[in-house]
């Protein structure tokens, strides 16, 4: 599912979106240094709260997911890694945010479908196409914690 090239074209999105988000961040920073030196309070005040909320807000809006799917897929490649295998039972139709990224629960069974404690969660990337899995396929799944890393029909 997830391949070096995938991590390394995360990393190059982020640091895109750094520069993008540092370049006029530093020189709204040169103008709070500016308007401190020249004494003039009310705009040093303004600007560093125009400063602050926007780095605020680029973070949580521009970086923080970048940051978090770069984190899933370094988890996943060179993370630890467990395999299960099981029987599909079913996926989620809406994802769910789980640690900043979107992913589609899903249930395998490890024991007898029928028996509920046999029942494991999973979380499939909600970026990627959804398998074409239907109730009772046997699948092996490669996971990190509880996120699916790779997966292949048993």
């Amino acid at each position: 599912m997830y391949t070096d090239q995938d991590y390394q074209a995360n990393r190059l999105q982020l640091k895109k979106r750094l520069c993008a988000v540092g370049v006029p961040a530093l020189f709204m920073l040169a103008a709070v240094v500016w308007s401190f030196f020249v004494r003039i309070k009310l705009l040093t005040i303004m600007l560093t709260i125009v400063l602050g909320s926007g780095l605020i807000f680029c973070y949580g809006l521009l970086l923080y997911p970048v940051i978090a799917y770069g984190r899933h897929i370094g988890s996943v490649l060179y993370g630890r890694t467990h395999v299960t295998q099981g029987v599909f039972k079913r996926m989620e139709d809406t994802p769910v945010l789980r640690e900043g990224v979107s992913f589609y629960p899903l249930l395998i069974s490890v024991g007898d479908p029928a028996d509920d404690k046999d029942d494991r969660l999973f979380y499939y990337d909600a970026n990627l196409p959804r398998p074409d899995w239907h109730a009772g396929d046997k699948l092996t799944l490669t996971a990190h914690d509880k996120q699916v890393g790779a997966w292949e029909a048993a």
